[in-house]
């Protein structure tokens, strides 16, 4: 048993002295890695009033989430059933009041781009738009696709 195993050995150690790696070489170069510029969370190129709506928004989506965070804590620390009932309560109105900020800042943006569509070339206002959809669905979830 012990020679058939040396055998076996003797016989890998010298397939890969002779032919190294020759099984895993790659017939066809690889691409090189994408490389992602950053921009802080806003299109280049989009107008001002849709910049500062974004970092308005930025700051309120921190805002909500770090009461949301502490909320949390504080119910995995609960000990009572009515202390968890008021602080899931508490969490529920934190959420609502962001969902109703969240429809004045689309109700916002909307109007900012209806009145961005009168003033800059469709062929422009397309270009705004797509490069916001490819940042919206960029490495991240697509809605339409469900993945």
């Amino acid at each position: 048993m012990k020679t058939i195993r040396y055998l076996v050995m003797a016989g890998i150690s010298i397939a890969s002295v002779c032919a190294p790696r020759a099984v895993l070489a790659q017939t066809t170069p690889t691409p090189p890695p994408v490389v992602v510029v950053p921009h802080d969370g806003i299109l280049p190129g989009a107008p001002a009033g849709v910049k500062t709506l974004i970092l308005d928004f930025a700051a309120v989506r921190d805002i909500y989430l770090a009461k949301q965070d502490v909320l949390l804590a504080k119910l995995a620390n609960a000990t009572t059933t009515a202390e968890r009932d008021a602080i899931r309560e508490q969490l529920q109105d934190n959420r609502q009041a962001f969902l109703d900020l969240l429809k004045s800042f689309r109700t916002k943006l909307e109007d900012d781009l209806t009145a961005l569509k009168g003033k800059i070339s469709h062929e422009e206002f397309l270009r705004i738009i797509n490069a916001a959809h490819e940042a919206a669905t960029e490495g991240g979830f697509d809605h339409h696709k469900g993945h």
